[in-house]
């Protein structure tokens, strides 16, 4: 069974935030699938991931579909007092529905949702009606009881309340055709702000300001939410999770959330007996004969980039890829593509967005870390780097090979401790030979990254100024890479940068799922809430993407202190 979990607050109370990190925690910590309902829809598993933007392989519940149409149209006509209130509560009507089917679709232990069409409706109808008496938090209950159960509604509390005639029809209604888009969630956080605090943060956006917020109506819906929660607990005898929002990081209320669902979702949680993700033995041609992978993603997207993946097996580029998955020699392939005379099958293959956004990424890496390293160089004369999974790592020797370029003498200064698996035994020589020819001390520690005997060989060359974690956060179970940025973190310095990224979900990841991958997808705003999580300055951490707007790279301070795990078993 799933929980519902609505996130409550003024407009500047970092809700809808909330609600889009909140799943991306509990699917890592927990080991459950989580969804998130709001500007978007997703389910986040502990190995993989089952739906995000761009990325439905088991289809779109229509409902999800309606309510991102009437959020459009309920934006545009954020001005118009007569018009926005419907349009805002079919959104609501629709998302609280799409929830539902989502979380029965997927099996989600939880489903957060970005407000709640009761608990929201009452939080904002006070500035869209001119009585001058105000609803208690029994007339609410009443309200809800009224909605919910057809039960009667006396006249005193009937006349505090707006006019609930053809709402209560409607509700009717909607529950006699099966319509899941009237209830009240199993769980409420809600992120207490002063409206004045919430302005600022709305004015900092650089977004336009919509009429309702202003001071006068947020102060109002402040009040209302307050009396919403009250009579949540009233109706249901549930406590809410209130929050008292100014002054804490978002890291912070992230962390209270998770600890009020935690218990509640106990028994969900499932113990984690994952690997490595990656190429499934099925994939090459089962996958071509799969009816899902022709039917379902290959005709539907075949204009959009899926007509290349048929050229794969004509060229030798994609046979590589074909027999040895996304490793370390594909990889060198793409980056090196560039350098190389490519006939017109090999363009085809590196023109596949994925395979661009890969080659944009190393582009990203080489711009953003010269300048990071020269920076620590000039500061600290001496600099320890760690890279893991390094592969042949050329995101950190062409930078270093331009800086040493330009200052022979910095090479001494410089130590590199690179990990991965190497299972060809072929990153070990080739890197240790770029290290000799400049000039740096190297060490190369060959093992599992999340293992602990690999663990303490890394730790013991630390502490590190600059730690890399590219290309895995996808490959990665969540708890797993929870896990190892968290331990991570302990390894670097005071002052210490990651650099990490994050893919999200594209055309390619459908014909993925059929071809076996089992991949995570994060938005910007949920990895940088990871990295949060984990330790780090997320949320100050500025993506840069490639053209594709695929892959994106962070730069994430350590945060002062280290976080332990959350995780017990």
């Amino acid at each position: 069974m799933t929980l519902t979990v609505a996130v409550l607050g003024i407009d500047g109370s970092g809700k809808s935030s909330l609600a889009q990190a909140l799943p991306v925690v509990l699917a890592a910590e927990l080991e459950i699938a989580a969804g998130a309902a709001g500007d978007d829809y997703w389910v986040y598993g502990p190995d993989q991931d089952h739906l995000a933007p761009h990325f439905h392989p088991r289809g779109m519940p229509l409902a999800a579909r309606l309510s991102r149409l009437t959020r459009r149209w309920a934006k545009r006509s954020a001005g118009n007092p007569r018009l926005y209130p419907y349009l805002k509560l079919a959104q609501m009507l629709f998302q609280d529905d799409a929830a539902v089917a989502i979380g029965r679709r997927y099996r989600t232990a939880a489903m957060v949702c970005d407000g709640n069409l009761l608990l929201s409706a009452t939080g904002r109808a006070g500035n869209y009606r001119t009585r001058r008496e105000r609803a208690t938090p029994a007339d609410i209950a009443a309200a809800y009881r009224h909605l919910l159960s057809s039960s009667p509604l006396d006249v005193e509390a009937a006349s505090r309340l707006p006019a609930l005639g053809t709402a209560a029809t409607v509700s009717r209604w909607l529950r006699r055709i099966g319509f899941d888009g009237v209830w009240l969630p199993d769980a409420v956080i809600f992120l207490d702000l002063p409206p004045t605090i919430a302005l600022q943060r709305i004015g900092h956006r650089g977004q336009h300001v919509d009429a309702h917020e202003n001071l006068a109506d947020m102060t109002h819906a402040r009040e209302s939410y307050v009396k919403a929660v009250a009579a949540y607990t009233q109706i249901t005898g549930r406590q809410a999770c209130v929050i008292d929002a100014e002054g804490k990081t978002p890291g912070e209320i992230l962390r209270i959330a998770f600890a009020y669902l935690q218990p509640q979702l106990a028994r969900a949680s499932e113990a984690a007996r994952q690997r490595v993700l990656g190429t499934s033995p099925d994939a090459g041609l089962k996958t071509a004969l799969n009816p899902g992978y022709v039917f379902r993603y290959l005709l539907p997207r075949f204009f959009s980039g899926a007509w290349r993946e048929l050229t794969f097996p004509l060229s030798g580029t994609g046979r590589q890829l074909l027999a040895e998955g996304y490793s370390a020699g594909v990889m060198r392939v793409i980056y090196d593509h560039d350098r190389q005379a490519q006939g017109i099958l090999d363009r085809v293959f590196f023109g596949y967005p994925l395979h661009r956004a890969v080659y944009d990424r190393l582009q990203i890496l080489v711009d953003r870390l010269r300048p990071e390293l020269e920076a620590r160089l000039r500061r600290r004369g001496r600099l320890r780097i760690f890279s893991a999974p390094s592969g042949f790592a050329y995101d950190l020797i062409r930078p270093l090979e331009a800086i040493i370029a330009a200052d022979p003498g910095a090479a001494r200064r410089i130590e590199l401790v690179a990990a991965d698996l190497d299972p060809h035994g072929v990153l070990a020589p080739e890197l240790k030979a770029r290290a000799d020819r400049l000039g740096v001390k190297f060490r190369m520690i060959l093992g599992d990254i999340t293992a602990e005997a690999t663990r303490a060989e890394i730790a013991s060359g630390g502490p590190y100024q600059v730690a890399l974690f590219v290309g895995l956060s996808s490959w990665l179970p969540k708890p797993l890479t929870v896990a190892h940025l968290t331990w991570l973190r302990g390894q670097l310095a005071p002052d210490a940068v990651l650099v990490t990224d994050c893919f999200s979900a594209d055309t390619s990841a459908e014909g993925g799922r059929y071809a076996g991958y089992r991949a995570s997808y994060y938005s910007p705003a949920a990895y940088q809430a990871l990295l949060e999580w984990c330790g780090y300055a997320g949320l100050e951490a500025v993506a840069t993407s490639g053209r594709d707007r695929i892959n994106h790279v962070f730069l994430s301070r350590a945060r002062a202190g280290r976080r332990e795990p959350a995780r017990t078993g």
